[in-house]
C-alpha cells in the first residue's frame, strides 16, 4: 500500500503545469469553484464533462448553460457551454442529455465538443453500499482545430462509475477523451474523492492523469441558509504554467441556480493569469426554495411532534406499568398476609394434634395399667409459666423511703446505694427518691 500512494505522489508531482492548455479546460462555475474537483460530486448540468455517471437518476429536467474567460501567457482562453438533461422515463433511474462546449485560444487552438450522455444507477448485490452505484457514458463528436497546424475531427467515448455512502463519503472514476486523433492528448483517467460533513462542508480532490502529466485539484464548499448559499474554493487550473487559486460562489434561487468562479495567479494579481466564468441552470418541475424552507420546516415540526406523541405514549404506558406494579405488590402483600395466617393456623392445629396424641397415649398407657397389662403411666407435664428473672427488680417509692435503706433492703448493704442512683438518676431529687416512683433495682453484681 505505501508503493502505491508512493506511486501516485510522483505521478501527481512529476510533470510540470504547462502541461495543462485549452483542451484540458471545462466548463462549469462550481467545479472551477472548487478547484475543478467535481468527479466525486457531478450533480448539475456540467457533470458529463467531469463524470458521465453523476446525471444518473436527475429528477427534473434541466437546461443550463455557461460562459467563461481564462488569462494566460498564451493568449486569452474564452469558452461556453450549454447543456440539457432529462430523466428517462422507461427506466426509473436512468437519464439522457446533450451538451455542447465551445473553447477558443488566441494562440493557442479551438476546440468544439457535442456529446450524447446516458447514467443509470446500479443496486449491486455484492457490493456493500448503502446507495445504488451510478454507471454512465458519453458519445461525443470533437473537433480540434490548432491554426496552422490544421484541424482534426475525431469521434470519443467516456465512461464514469460513483459510489456514494450513507456517511457522506463519495468515491468516482472516470475514463475522458477517449477519442480518434485530433491532435492533443488524450485518454485521461481520473480519480476522485468527496467527503460532506454534516451537510454543511463538502471536501473534494480529484487526480487528473492525462497525456503523461498529472495534477492533484483539491477544493472545499461551505452550505449556509438552508442551501440557499455556498462559498467555494480550491486550486485552480494551472492554464499554460499559471498556478491560481479559485474562489466561488453559489445562490440556489430554485428551480434557477446561478454560480460564478474566479481564478487569482498564485505569484501576483498582476501576472498575465486566472480565470472568471458564471452558470446558470434551470430545473423544470423544481419546487422554489422558499417553497423547499417551508417545507423543511414544516417537516421538521411534524418530526418533533411525533417524537412529543410518542413520548407522551411512553409516559403514559409507563404511568400504566406502575399502577400495575402498585396493584400487584398490593395483592402479593394481601396473598403474603393470608399466607401467614394460614402458616400460624397450621402451627396451632399442629401444636393441638400433638398434645391429642400425648392425651391418647396417656389414656391407652393407663387404660393398660388398669388392666394390669403394663405400669402405671406417668401424669402429662403441666404448663407452667417460666419463673421471671430475678434481676433487675421494681420497687415503688413509699413515704420515708431513702436510697441507703432500699440498698439496704435489696442487697442487704446500705453502702451499695450507688447502684441504685445510678439506675435512676432521673427519679432522685435532692438525694431523695421521688415518692410514688417505681424504681428499677439492678443486680448487685458488676
Amino acid at each position: 500500500m505505501r508503493r502505491v500512494f508512493s506511486a501516485l505522489a510522483a505521478l501527481s508531482l512529476s510533470a510540470p503545469a504547462a502541461a495543462v492548455n485549452f483542451n484540458d479546460v471545462l466548463p462549469g462555475a462550481r467545479a472551477m469553484g472548487m478547484g475543478s474537483a467535481f468527479a466525486a460530486v457531478a450533480d448539475d448540468g456540467n457533470a458529463p464533462f467531469y463524470n458521465p455517471a453523476g446525471t444518473a437518476n436527475t429528477p427534473y429536467i434541466q437546461a443550463g448553460g455557461s460562459l467563461g474567460r481564462y488569462l494566460s501567457p498564451v493568449g486569452t482562453l474564452s469558452n461556453m457551454a450549454m447543456t440539457y438533461l432529462r430523466p428517462y422515463e422507461p427506466i426509473n433511474t436512468a437519464t439522457i442529455g446533450a451538451a455542447y462546449y465551445a473553447g477558443r485560444q488566441t494562440n493557442g487552438g479551438d476546440k468544439d465538443v457535442f456529446l450524447f450522455n446516458y447514467a443509470q444507477e446500479y443496486r449491486v448485490t455484492r457490493v456493500p453500499l448503502s446507495k445504488p452505484l451510478k454507471l454512465g457514458a458519453n458519445l461525443k463528436f470533437v473537433n480540434v482545430d490548432r491554426g496552422a497546424q490544421g484541424g482534426k475531427f475525431g469521434l470519443g467515448f467516456d465512461a464514469g462509475v460513483l459510489a456514494r455512502t450513507e456517511m457522506g463519503l463519495s468515491l468516482g472514476a472516470a475514463l475522458m477523451d477517449l477519442t480518434t486523433d485530433v491532435g492533443v492528448p488524450r485518454g485521461g483517467l481520473t480519480l476522485a474523492g468527496a467527503y460532506a460533513w454534516h451537510r454543511r462542508l463538502l471536501f473534494v480532490g480529484d487526480l487528473r492523469m492525462k497525456g503523461g502529466h498529472s495534477e492533484f485539484y483539491p477544493g472545499v464548499e461551505a452550505t449556509f441558509h438552508q442551501g440557499l448559499l455556498r462559498a467555494r474554493a480550491g486550486k485552480g487550473v494551472p492554464l499554460d504554467g499559471v498556478g491560481t487559486l479559485a474562489l466561488g460562489l453559489g445562490v440556489n434561487f430554485s428551480p434557477i441556480v446561478l454560480d460564478v468562479a474566479m481564478t487569482i495567479p498564485f505569484n501576483g494579481i498582476h501576472r498575465r493569469g486566472g480565470a472568471y466564468m458564471a452558470t446558470f441552470n434551470y430545473r423544470f418541475g423544481a419546487p422554489s426554495f422558499a417553497g423547499q424552507f417551508v417545507g423543511q420546516a414544516a417537516s421538521q415540526a411534524e418530526s418533533l411532534r411525533q417524537e412529543i406523541a410518542r413520548l407522551q405514549d411512553q409516559q403514559k404506558t409507563a404511568a400504566q406499568q406502575a399502577r400495575t406494579a402498585d396493584t400487584e405488590r398490593a395483592s402479593s402483600e394481601g396473598e403474603l398476609r393470608v399466607l401467614e395466617r394460614r402458616v400460624a393456623e397450621a402451627q396451632d392445629q399442629y401444636r393441638a394434634l400433638l398434645k391429642r396424641n400425648e392425651e391418647l397415649d396417656y389414656r391407652s398407657a393407663e387404660k393398660a395399667a388398669t388392666m394390669g397389662q403394663g405400669p402405671k403411666p406417668k401424669p402429662l407435664p403441666v404448663a407452667r409459666k417460666p419463673a421471671p428473672p430475678a434481676w433487675p427488680k421494681r420497687h415503688e417509692v413509699k413515704p420515708g423511703d431513702t436510697l441507703r435503706s432500699i440498698a439496704a433492703r435489696y442487697y442487704g448493704d446500705p453502702n451499695l446505694w450507688e447502684k441504685v442512683y445510678d439506675a435512676n438518676a432521673a427519679k432522685v431529687d435532692r438525694g431523695l427518691p421521688v415518692e410514688g416512683a417505681v424504681l428499677t433495682i439492678p443486680s448487685p453484681k458488676p
